[in-house]
C-alpha cells in the first residue's frame, strides 16, 4: 500500500489552503469591513497560512497588501474590541470607533459574566432614557462606555458604599440586586456628569496662542525689556529632587524680579508661563 507523502513544512495542507482562499477573499472584498479583514488577517497570521509563498507575516502583508504591520495590527485590534463589544450590543462603524472603545472593552474582558450582564443593562438604560431627537448610541461614547465598565469592576463584593435608602455606609455584597443596581447607577451618572463636565469645560477654554518661546526671549528682550532689564531662565533642584525651571524679568543690577512665571519640568513651559504672565 503506498502512502501519502507528508506535505513539507513549508507546504499547506488541502484544508489549510482552502481556508487560506477564504480567508483571503475576505481581505480582498471586506477592505472597509474592518471586523472581518481583522479577523482574517489574525487566521492569517496565526495558523502561519502565509508560509508557502512569504518567509514572515510583515513580508506577506507588505507584498500581498501593501500593508505595514502597524496598519494589520490596527484592524486586528480593532477587529477583536468589536468582538468583545458585540455580546453587549455594541457595534462599532469603523475602525475609529472600535479603536476609541477598546479600552471599555479591555475592562470588559476582565469583568464576571454576570458583571458584564450589569454593564449591558447599563448601556441599554442610557439608550432608553436619551432624547427620541438626539439618540445614544453606545459606539459614539467610548468614554461613558468605560466609565460603566469601570464603575461595575469598583464595586466589588467587601467595597463600602452609601445605602440608596438609608445613607449608612454598608459592604457593596449586603445589598439588594435593586439597591445594587441604584447604587452602581448613582456612581455612573456622577462619574459621568463629572466627565461630561470636564470635557465642557475643555471645549470652552480660550485656544492657547501658539507661541515660539525661543523667538519670543529675543522680541520681548528688543521690544520690551526696559533699561538694566534682562530675562533670566533659572534651572534648580527643588524640594523633591526634580529639575524645575523658571522665567522671570528682572533688573540686572539689584536682581528686583519685575514678573516671573510658574516653575515647571522643562524650559519651553517656563517660558510661556512667563508669557502668560507679562500679558496679564
Amino acid at each position: 500500500m503506498t502512502m501519502p507523502t507528508p506535505a513539507r513544512p513549508d507546504q499547506l495542507q488541502p484544508h489549510e489552503r482552502a481556508r487560506m482562499d477564504a480567508l483571503e477573499r475576505t481581505v480582498r472584498d471586506g477592505l472597509r469591513d474592518f471586523q472581518r479583514t481583522g479577523e482574517a488577517l489574525a487566521q492569517i497570521r496565526d495558523n502561519h497560512l502565509y508560509r508557502v509563498a512569504f518567509e514572515s507575516f510583515e513580508e506577506y502583508l507588505e507584498q500581498r497588501w501593501g500593508f505595514t504591520r502597524t496598519q494589520a495590527g490596527r484592524l486586528i485590534d480593532a477587529a477583536e474590541t468589536a468582538k468583545v463589544l458585540e455580546p453587549l450590543g455594541i457595534t462599532p462603524q469603523s475602525e475609529r470607533q472600535a479603536r476609541a472603545l477598546k479600552p471599555a472593552a479591555k475592562i470588559l474582558t476582565e469583568l464576571e459574566p454576570e458583571q458584564q450582564r450589569v454593564v449591558g443593562r447599563l448601556i441599554e438604560a442610557a439608550a432608553q432614557a436619551a432624547d427620541d431627537d438626539v439618540p445614544w448610541d453606545a459606539s459614539a461614547h467610548p468614554a461613558e462606555v468605560r466609565i460603566m465598565a469601570n464603575v461595575v469592576q469598583k464595586l466589588t463584593p467587601d467595597t463600602t458604599v452609601h445605602h440608596p435608602d438609608s445613607g449608612d455606609e454598608v459592604p457593596f455584597e449586603t445589598l439588594s440586586p435593586r439597591e445594587r443596581d441604584e447604587v452602581i447607577r448613582t456612581h455612573v451618572d456622577q462619574k459621568t456628569q463629572a466627565y461630561r463636565e470636564k470635557q465642557e469645560a475643555k471645549a470652552n477654554k480660550a485656544p492657547v496662542e501658539n507661541v515660539n518661546w525661543t523667538d519670543w526671549c529675543v522680541n520681548y528682550a528688543a521690544q520690551a525689556l526696559g533699561p538694566g532689564q534682562r530675562i533670566e531662565i533659572v534651572v534648580e533642584r527643588d524640594g523633591s529632587g526634580s529639575a524645575r525651571a523658571q522665567a522671570r524679568v528682572v533688573d540686572a543690577t539689584t536682581g528686583e524680579v519685575f514678573a516671573e512665571g510658574q516653575g515647571a519640568p522643562f524650559l519651553k513651559k517656563a517660558v510661556l508661563n512667563l508669557v502668560a504672565e507679562v500679558k496679564g
